[in-house]
Parts: C-alpha cells; structure tokens; sequence
C-alpha cells in the first residue's frame, strides 16, 4: 500500500470519527491525521516483518521437506494465522 493510499484511508477515518463526534481533539487536526497515518503504517510495517519472518520459515524448513510438493501459499498462511494467534495480533 502506497503513502498515498494510507493519507486517504487516515483522511477517511479522520472524518468518519468527526463526523460521529466519537473525539473531542486535544490536537489540531492535521496532527491528528498525522498520528492516524503513522498509526497505520507502523501496522502495515509490523505485518511486513511478519511476512518476512514467516517466509524465511518456510525457505529453512522447506529443504527438509525431502523433494515433497507443498503449497506455499497454503503454508504461508497456516504459519502466518499461527503466528499471529499465539502473539495476539490483530491485522
């Protein structure tokens, strides 16, 4: 997902919360917009290491395999929920 796409989604989240009047902003706004963003992107970071984490899982692990066929996208996801289920993340 691009900066832009995350400015958007903050920009619509921002607008969606004033307009339920679900805040009372102790921030000027486009300091509120910014911490939605960086909020975003940490999480978006945060899901790419996981990724990452679970990709060189499979690459060390898939040589032991023994010339077995596996689906990687399957097994990317299986580790990945897995992983995810026993650290409490929520994506």
């Amino acid at each position: 997902m691009t900066t832009e796409q995350v400015e958007k989604i903050s920009k619509a989240v921002l607008a969606s919360l004033k307009a339920k009047e679900l805040l009372i902003f102790k921030a000027g706004e486009p300091r509120v917009l910014e911490r939605i963003t960086e909020a975003i992107l940490a999480d978006l970071r945060a899901e790419d290491a996981l990724d990452r984490e679970v990709e060189e899982m499979i690459n060390s692990h898939s040589a032991g395999l023994g010339g077995q066929t596996i689906d990687h996208r399957k097994m990317f996801n299986m580790i990945k929920n897995k992983l995810v289920r026993e650290r409490g993340i929520i994506l």
